[in-house]
């Protein structure tokens, strides 16, 4: 499980995650070079790829949640 945490030295006071592993951060990165990938091919434009990442994000954020 991913547990954000407030860093010190972060941009705007953004959260970071422990990964843990080199594999759960590919998986991550996968998951959003395909995200934007789809987005991108279909026609949207930059912005649009972003919050379709950032909304992918909250939606397994709020699966692991349950």
């Amino acid at each position: 499980m991913i547990k954000p945490t407030l860093a010190r030295s972060n941009p705007r006071n953004m959260c970071k995650a422990n990964l843990g592993s080199k594999d759960q951060r590919e998986f991550i990165e996968r998951e959003a070079i395909d995200i934007f990938t789809t987005m991108t091919n279909g026609g949207c434009t930059f912005q649009q790829a972003l919050a379709a990442i950032f909304l992918s994000g909250m939606c397994a954020a709020k699966e692991a949640m349950k």
